[in-house]
């Protein structure tokens, strides 16, 4: 299982409106325990925007605990209940048997609002294997699913339609790729028709976060 680092916080471009959306929905949506998933191509920003909202001050302030993890296509069952196990409580693996582990997770979310970030997620399966250590007590928990296949979104989905990212324009490439390269520093004159080509070249994904 690969871990993803959950404080880098990357430059958001083109998605700050629905970035704001998805913070607000998740401090004041419905009250019952919703499922948010994030739905896009490798490369797109998926995990950047979930990043973003894990990270931001008000979701931070409004939860009682959080976890992240990183599922992929060759996920571990125990391995994923001890990872959020592990943010949850702070605790060590035990060498528990799953099925302790998965009840552990359970009742220690019972009384917390939570916030869970399932990253990168490829089969169902691993959404059914997990569901069902998250309980509902109506006080506004929440998890974000990241996954490339719309199936999955639409399976894992509960009160909210999964958020399809949109593909950048030119505009907000060159402008992301210039942030990215030459920080706060302004792009050379002599280097804008060769930023411009990077950002055609790679069709409004941000492949170039990956250098």
């Amino acid at each position: 299982m690969r871990h993803s680092n959950p404080m880098t916080d990357e430059e958001i471009v083109g998605f700050g409106n629905d970035t704001e959306k998805m913070i607000q929905y998740l401090i004041r949506g419905t009250n019952e325990l919703d499922v948010i998933p994030i739905v896009g191509m490798g490369g797109q920003g998926k995990t950047t925007i979930a990043r973003k909202v894990y990270n931001c001050d008000n979701t931070v302030s409004h939860f009682d605990v959080r976890a992240w993890c990183t599922v992929s296509q060759t996920y571990n069952w125990r391995k994923l209940l001890q990872e959020i196990l592990s943010q949850v409580t702070n605790s060590k693996d035990k060498g528990d048997k799953d099925d302790i582990l998965a009840d552990e997770l359970r009742k220690s979310l019972m009384c917390k609002r939570y916030l869970i970030v399932l990253d990168d997620m490829w089969d169902f399966m691993a959404w059914d294997d997990l569901r069902l250590c998250f309980p509902d007590v109506g006080n506004r928990s929440r998890i974000i699913v990241t996954t490339r296949l719309e199936k999955v979104g639409e399976q894992v989905k509960y009160h909210t339609d999964p958020y399809s990212l949109p593909f950048l324009t030119t505009e907000e490439s060159c402008k992301l790729l210039r942030k990215k390269v030459f920080q706060k520093e302004d792009c050379p004159p002599e280097l804008l028709d060769v930023s411009q080509a990077v950002a055609e070249k790679c069709k409004g994904l941000p492949l170039w976060l990956s250098w």
